[in-house]
């Protein structure tokens, strides 16, 4: 008795350990299913996402780069005026340019060649006129330039004025080929009738050329009045002065050459025009 009692507990122990394989076994089936729930579940491919498609970001506009302050200076104080003012150097002309057929500026008396004396085997004289140049001169009486101002002791070929008298080669004057144009009347014209008592009257007219020009007129009583032009076809007279009459006037113009001899050319003229009687001038006595 006391043998069985004694064994109860061990009968017990093996009865639980029994039972409790028993539930194992019967709780197998349920835990393989589980399991293999399980590793089906993590064999099936998860389903995948949809991304949307990327999209980039708008490009950003850069905005100005702002730049640093300007610096500013205090006004650089201005010195007041000395009292003697500085006088600024001028640049001088350099007239030393020669130009062959040039003449310069016209002076009262010409530069010559201190101590020299003019040729005296020239007895041909020739009168400088308007734009003549001693080229011109030289080439007229067969010279040259260089000879041509020895022997009128001339320093500067280019310094030479109207009515300076010059020493030229030869027996007599070279006769100079003239063309003689026709005459015309400009102004006034012939037979004009309405010039006035006052005032100007203006001789115009178209001919040869030549290097002076002798306007003369003939006056109703029969007086001349004369005037001398270089070159111009033109002159301007005072009828006042010179032209006071009433009555019918007649004019003429002789072409002549350097030396104031008429060109192988005929006077232009007669022409006629008629005028008033001008107003006498009645002197101003000063009080």
């Amino acid at each position: 008795m006391t043998t069985t009692i004694k064994r109860l507990p061990i009968l017990l122990l093996a009865l639980v350990l029994a039972m409790t394989a028993c539930n194992l076994q019967q709780q197998a089936p349920a835990f393989q299913v589980t399991l293999t729930s399980s590793v089906e579940t993590a064999t099936k491919p998860a389903p995948t996402e949809t991304i949307p498609p990327y999209t980039p970001l708008a490009t950003l506009t850069p905005s100005p780069t702002l730049r640093p302050p300007p610096t500013f200076e205090p006004p650089t104080a201005t010195l007041p005026p000395t009292a003697v003012p500085s006088i600024t150097p001028t640049s001088t002309i350099d007239l030393s340019v020669s130009i062959p057929g040039l003449h310069g500026a016209e002076t009262p008396t010409p530069t010559s060649t201190e101590g020299c004396t003019p040729r005296k085997d020239w007895k041909l004289r020739y009168t400088v006129q308007r734009d003549d140049a001693l080229i011109k001169i030289a080439d007229k009486y067969g010279t040259n330039v260089q000879e041509l101002a020895q022997a009128n002791c001339i320093v500067d070929v280019n310094a030479i004025v109207i009515g300076q008298e010059l020493r030229v080669p030869g027996t007599s004057q070279p006769v100079e080929p003239y063309v003689c144009d026709a005459w015309e009347v400009l102004t006034p014209l012939n037979g004009t009738q309405a010039i006035q008592g006052t005032g100007s009257i203006t001789f115009n007219w178209r001919g040869p050329r030549a290097a002076h020009n002798l306007i003369r007129v003939v006056r109703p009583d029969g007086s001349i009045f004369e005037s001398v032009v270089d070159l111009r076809q033109n002159q301007e007279v005072d009828l006042v002065n010179n032209l006071a009459q009433q009555g019918t006037y007649t004019w003429y113009v002789y072409p002549l050459d350097s030396n104031y001899v008429q060109i192988p050319c005929h006077e232009g003229g007669p022409w006629t025009f008629m005028k008033s009687l001008s107003p006498t001038i009645t002197p101003t006595i000063g009080k």
